[in-house]
């Protein structure tokens, strides 16, 4: 009988320890459990660098409340705050962790990092050129600020690398919308309006050449022989030599003056070959 209560007592003490021990592992992390913000930065670091996003924010969220405005952790706290959100495309939260320290340390040396921050969270959040461009024109428009604010950092390259793929689908939905009145609604008016707002606001992209293509299309349909050859003058002297360009307007006049000005090709003499001299005699 008395072994029979000492096997169920050891049966009893190892299903404790086994709830115990899945207990403690419940417990996850716990910012309480340090002691101090240096202490818990540091522990909140390394759940980041271990991809820990969700224990990264619960961390970095506890330090932002609790350290002063003076406090030198507060704009790192931030700023892995918003990396946390960012890692698990939490865009809108990314934005706003990084505006804190945009707005709360213009100086910190954090300030340009988390700009960029900003901006890449708001392109984020512009999933493809036909949806709403809002985030993504505050993305061109924080950006921008960037530049100006901090035209030195090395953030820079990154944001107007940023900049032209924003207005590449600026420009995009601005055209994609004038085709649309061309194709479904047939409204030739509001397309131009447009097609010109392309070619006027984004004139760099890939967008503004099929755009002047179609404003001259639209212009020589309704007879307006003067905006129809203005459009011409445009795009010879912005793609020169383009197929589709030549196809609608027909050679340049400056292509065709230089060509009939041109001094005829030289006429190359044959290469003298030099004879190799007599071999030196040891």
């Amino acid at each position: 009988m008395s072994q029979r209560l000492s096997r169920v007592e050891f049966r009893l003490l190892m299903l404790l320890g086994v709830a115990a021990a899945l207990a403690g592992c419940s417990r996850g992390f716990q910012p309480r459990d340090y002691a101090n913000p240096e202490a818990l930065f540091r522990a909140s670091l390394l759940e980041f660098q271990r991809q820990k996003w969700d224990n990264a924010k619960i961390g970095f969220e506890r330090l932002t409340s609790d350290l002063s405005a003076r406090d030198p952790l507060l704009a790192p706290a931030y700023f892995y705050l918003a990396l946390s959100h960012e890692r698990q495309k939490e865009y809108l939260l990314a934005a706003q962790a990084f505006e804190r320290i945009t707005d709360g340390f213009p100086d910190d040396t954090l300030a340009p990092t988390a700009m960029l921050g900003v901006g890449r969270s708001y392109q984020s959040l512009w999933r493809r050129p036909s949806l709403d461009p809002e985030n993504g024109q505050k993305a061109v428009s924080i950006l921008r600020a960037l530049l100006s604010s901090y035209p030195e950092s090395k953030e820079t390259d990154d944001a107007k690398k940023r900049i032209v793929q924003i207005e590449e689908w600026m420009a995009q939905k601005d055209y994609d919308t004038g085709v649309h009145y061309v194709r479904v609604r047939r409204s030739i008016d509001p397309a131009i309006i447009y097609f010109k707002d392309v070619v006027t606001t984004y004139p760099s992209t890939k967008a503004a050449r099929l755009s002047w293509l179609r404003l001259h299309e639209l212009y020589t349909k309704i007879r307006w022989k003067e905006d129809a050859a203005e459009t011409c003058t445009a795009m010879w002297r912005a793609y020169p030599g383009d197929v589709l360009v030549k196809a609608a307007c027909g050679a340049a006049p400056a292509d065709s003056a230089t060509a009939a000005k041109a001094p005829p090709p030289a006429v190359l003499s044959p290469v003298a070959y030099a004879r190799p001299g007599p071999a030196r005699r040891g």
